[in-house]
């Protein structure tokens, strides 16, 4: 572990089951220079377990550089707790994208972000070595939804390695009877105590991709007959309008072997990822839409309305938002004071400078006389600017404004509803402007507005 570094704890992130994420700022560095900071939580400070699974985790992504892995820059020292440093992801966690789209993301959206996944876990299996040259053989054990990171920029990253079992010098927690992860994503031989293999991702990654494209979890039991009876029973209800029925059954196929009782059935990462590949190219080119088009259509103002919370706002043990503030404030001190002695007097200044221009103000209002026009006449244009995007084939009209293709309308605040018509055939659904609303598509049936989905457009009669 390195020796202890300034930061300026700026927002939570997050808070989980042994340590609280953070956002921060490297003292003295530029104001771009952001880090993420995954800070033990006091309470297992003598744990001496899960202070070398912590330390071990930092070892371990340190030797992960793939780009669909979250980057570990270092471990440090923090008030006294294990703190791992990690790059800053903008953006959200597929679980906090499945809260705005709860039945599920675009299918391409979907399969993109599995398949980017179970890259990173052949790699991390496979490819990953240490200093020794040997493989790492890294297995995540906790993927699901929560654990995968979408940018603003359309950039897919894994999280989350602290329980990750991997074969690698220097490792000080060892393997325990104890069973860690996440049941509803957990393959049935993890409950068994059978020694885990890279198919146990595979499993969980087939149970993610089911949840992105229903916005469902798939319920399965411990028995393998009533498993396999579960699986067929409910990927058979899957449906995804913007397939085809064989391109379809071929998605079913795909998620009932990721997901089969046997490890022995089910694929590798590499292998389902080809898959998933073919399965992008089966949906229909107009509703297709890219990671990085998806995140600047939904992901970004998910990002940027997030609520900024501070260490008093966002922890729920008291003790841990005073330490997050004490630490911040002992670190930042320092520095900050140097700048204070020339920020204050320039304070000092602009303020008698705004209180000479207010009484400027109120002369040249006392000599303007009475003010003739009243709020009453001011006109005030609410309208929203909104760009949408569908395909160049497509019509659509709201209200009195119609477009062919993309373009944009200046629509006011509230519900609205819109008609589509295309080849002869139109459909209508409602959605919803508020003032900050900016962009427009067509996803799965759905017209999205800034990531708000509204329900499938409808058929309707000529």
């Amino acid at each position: 572990m390195s020796g202890s570094e300034p930061f300026q704890i700026t927002e939570i992130l997050g808070e989980g089951s042994f340590g609280t994420v953070c956002v921060a700022r490297r003292v003295g560095r530029s104001a771009n220079s952001l880090v993420a900071l995954k800070i033990l939580k006091g309470a297992y400070t003598q744990n001496y377990k899960i202070m070398n699974r912590t330390r071990d985790e930092a070892r371990l992504m340190a030797k992960l550089h793939h780009p669909n892995i979250v980057r570990v820059e270092g471990l440090v020292d923090l008030g006294g707790r294990p703190t791992i440093v990690m790059e800053m992801v903008e953006g959200i966690s597929l679980d906090q994208l499945l809260k705005r789209f709860e039945d599920g993301v675009p299918a391409t959206v979907a399969f993109e972000a599995i398949r980017l996944t179970l890259g990173a876990l052949h790699f991390a299996y496979n490819e990953a070595a240490g200093q020794d040259g040997k493989p790492l053989r890294v297995i995540h054990r906790d993927i699901k939804p929560s654990n995968m990171l979408l940018s603003v920029y359309g950039d897919l990253k894994v999280v989350d390695f602290g329980i990750a079992r991997g074969e690698f010098s220097g490792r000080e927690a060892h393997t325990e009877s104890v069973v860690l992860g996440s049941r509803p994503y957990m393959a049935p031989e993890r409950l068994d105590g059978i020694l885990d293999d890279p198919s146990v991702d595979v499993f969980s990654a087939g149970m993610s991709l089911f949840e992105l494209l229903t916005g469902r979890m798939l319920r399965l039991s411990i028995n393998p007959v009533a498993h396999e009876q579960a699986l067929e029973t409910q990927l058979r209800k899957l449906q995804i309008p913007t397939m085809s029925e064989q391109g379809l059954e071929h998605v079913r196929s795909v998620i009932a072997r990721m997901c089969a009782y046997n490890r022995e059935d089910r694929p590798s990462a590499m292998r389902a990822a080809v898959e998933l590949k073919s399965c992008i190219r089966s949906v229909h080119e107009r509703a297709s839409i890219s990671l990085p088009a998806f995140a600047q259509a939904s992901v970004r103002p998910i990002y940027e309305a997030r609520p900024r919370l501070s260490p008093d706002e966002a922890v729920s043990e008291p003790s841990e938002s005073a330490f997050l503030r004490e630490v911040t404030e002992q670190q930042k001190r320092p520095s900050d004071w140097g700048l204070a002695y020339v920020v204050i007097p320039l304070a000092v200044l602009f303020g008698l400078a705004v209180v000479l221009m207010a009484l400027v103000v109120v002369v040249v209002i006392q000599s303007a006389g009475e003010v003739t026009s009243t709020e009453s006449d001011v006109v005030r244009d609410e309208r929203v600017e909104i760009d949408f995007y569908i395909a160049d084939s497509m019509k659509l009209r709201v209200g009195d404004q119609a477009i062919e293709g993309s373009g944009s309308m200046a629509l006011s605040p509230g519900l609205h509803r819109a008609y589509l018509e295309e080849d002869g055939r139109r459909s209508s659904c409602v959605f919803t402007v508020d003032g900050s609303s900016k962009i427009g598509r067509l996803l799965d049936g759905r017209l999205s507005i800034d990531g708000r989905s509204s329900p499938a457009c409808t058929e309707i009669e000529n």
